[in-house]
């Protein structure tokens, strides 16, 4: 996690897994005692935009009381535990467990992760440590605990579809302005082929402030994707230089090293590591992130229906579809089940009904599934590509979450998105130089190469090595469960599930001192080759930063794995 002065608006580089970015206090016989940071800041905070905008978290000791805060949304996350007279918190989940936080796990928590791959609500693996809820505020004072966050309550606007578009345009356009007057430095942009990456793009080109490179990963090496392929695209388009992050990597090594990165509480963001690693290597930018934009902005092909059952009250069918959606997505068969049976038997009723509790906690929205999908989903999950993935950067900067923005788009009648089109209008209008600029679904993928026998063996014998360090004792039985033969489950699924519940079961405050250890010698024997192809626009100087060559470090590591 960044360390950051909340006098400022970015992050400070810091380690990623730090040792110290934590509070302990424990008041007895009428005192307290302090262990760590008496006060912590994280993340990054639009300091321009009054309190509670960006991505951020922190916490402060004034002798007598704990105060903590996290953003209006809660997309950053808090971890605390409190026991007795005790209380911990930190943004290092591990850090919690390493201090002897009470690591009874959730069974109820880990029923609706088996079976949606998220922790909902405020929920973490084990039953005594949970996050802040969003724009939470903390006081703890002599052994007593108080927590505040708002009622978000969402009315319905009444808005044609053009004054929508309209509007999305003018409030981004607004969002990225207040962001670029509060940073100077150089931007990178991670750059995918689809909408929500573009938009940040074309906008930051519309204000004069082009990214110094936009950055997009893949796995096929000199056979590229559609999100590669878009990606260069608009990048020749609007004359941005771009880079290919494309060799292939130890998938079993990245599994862990995201599992550690997301403290425990995803199964996503695996195939990002070597955009986080990209990042490490260029701690002094700051990174766009497209958080949200997607749901935000269009309903995506279940919405009708999740439309139509929350109309009619039955949020219990939604949340029986979802987890079956969830089960059929991660399983080799058509029809699979996903981890649940597996890792949680007999837990289906209870899940199905909490889930669908926690959506109709939002049943007065205009779109009931959009905003439980936005704060539990995106905001417990999905943020930790901004949290964990893009941390090493000096800031992170997340547009689509300005509050003028995240209002006028969770309030827009569902009339008006469900064509599954706001987004692309949008864009099309704002920008309608590019609007001939395909998205990903315009190209074909090139023909997967042949993965080299060097690739496999050295893939076989990492996964031996991560074995080895899940189950000591019994190496061979975690080897076996994670080359997957046999397993319901598609490869990343059964590894991402494996390695979860291996930790999670056996975590002491020992084991977690190890996998932080782990972790961070994963970090320093990272691939050092990364960027397997580069685009520079013609007649384009590159920018100098610090009176450097900045970007000329940008392509360093180039080569062959």
């Amino acid at each position: 996690m960044s360390k950051m002065n909340m006098k400022r608006v970015h992050a400070h580089a810091a380690p990623v897994f730090p040792e110290d970015d934590f509070v302990e206090v424990i008041w007895q016989d009428g005192k307290a005692s302090l262990s760590g940071l008496p006060s912590g800041s994280f993340g990054t905070k639009i300091l321009n935009r009054g309190p509670g905008h960006g991505i951020f978290g922190g916490w402060h000791w004034d002798g007598t009381t704990l105060s903590a805060e996290v953003d209006r949304y809660g997309f950053f996350s808090m971890f605390y535990a409190v026991e007795g007279n005790r209380i911990l918190m930190s943004p290092s989940l591990w850090l919690l467990a390493a201090r002897g936080a009470e690591l009874t796990p959730d069974r109820r928590a880990l029923g609706v992760f088996h079976r949606m791959g998220i922790f909902i609500n405020n929920d973490t693996p084990f039953a005594g440590i949970k996050v802040l809820p969003p724009g939470g505020k903390l006081r703890w004072r002599r052994g007593t605990l108080e927590i505040d966050a708002p009622d978000h309550r969402i009315t319905a606007q009444q808005i044609s579809r053009a004054d929508a578009v309209d509007g999305m345009i003018e409030l981004f356009r607004s969002a990225v302005e207040r962001t670029l007057r509060s940073w100077a430095g150089p931007i990178v942009l991670p750059l995918s082929g689809g909408r929500d990456s573009r938009h940040i793009l074309l906008e930051l080109v519309r204000q004069g402030r082009p990214p110094e490179a936009c950055v997009t990963f893949h796995h096929g090496g000199a056979a590229w994707n559609t999100e590669v392929k878009a990606a260069r695209a608009i990048c020749e388009a609007v004359g941005v230089r771009h880079v290919v992050l494309g060799h292939p990597r130890s998938r079993q090594v990245e599994y862990l090293r995201a599992i550690a990165l997301t403290q425990l509480c995803a199964d996503e963001h695996a195939q990002m590591m070597p955009l986080h690693d990209y990042f490490l290597d260029h701690r002094e930018v700051a990174a766009f992130d497209g958080i949200a934009g997607d749901i935000l902005t269009n309903p995506d092909d279940d919405a009708e229906d999740f439309f139509r059952l929350a109309g009619s009250g039955d949020f219990r069918g939604i949340a029986r579809r979802m987890i079956s959606g969830h089960g059929r997505v991660i399983s080799r068969a058509e029809n699979g089940a996903g981890a649940g049976p597996l890792y949680s038997p007999g837990a289906d009723a209870e899940t199905e009904a909490y889930v669908a509790d926690t959506i109709a906690a939002h049943a007065d929205a205009p779109d009931p599934y959009q905003m439980f999908w936005l704060l539990h989903r995106t905001r417990r999950e999905i943020s930790f590509v901004a949290n964990g993935i893009l941390s090493p950067a000096e800031a992170v900067f997340t547009p689509y979450l300005d509050t003028d923005f995240v209002e006028f788009c969770v309030s827009l009648p569902y009339a008006v998105t469900r064509d599954q089109m706001l987004h692309d209008d949008a864009i099309s209008r704002a920008y309608p130089a590019y609007s001939g600029v395909p998205f990903q679904e315009g190209f074909q993928p090139d023909p997967a190469a042949a993965t080299p026998l060097r690739h496999k063996l050295r893939s076989f014998a990492d996964t031996a090595r991560v074995a080895r360090f899940l189950s000591p004792r019994a190496p061979a039985r975690s080897l076996t469960a994670l080359l997957g033969r046999g397993s319901p489950l598609h490869s990343q699924a059964n590894a991402m599930y494996h390695m979860h519940d291996r930790l999670v079961e056996n975590l002491t405050a020992e084991r977690a001192r190890e996998v932080i250890g782990h972790a961070r010698r994963l970090e320093a024997a990272r691939p050092q080759a990364l960027v397997s192809d580069s685009y520079d626009p013609p007649g384009r100087p590159r920018p100098h930063a610090g009176g450097h060559n900045w970007l000329s470090a940008m392509t360093q590591g180039t080569g062959a794995e």
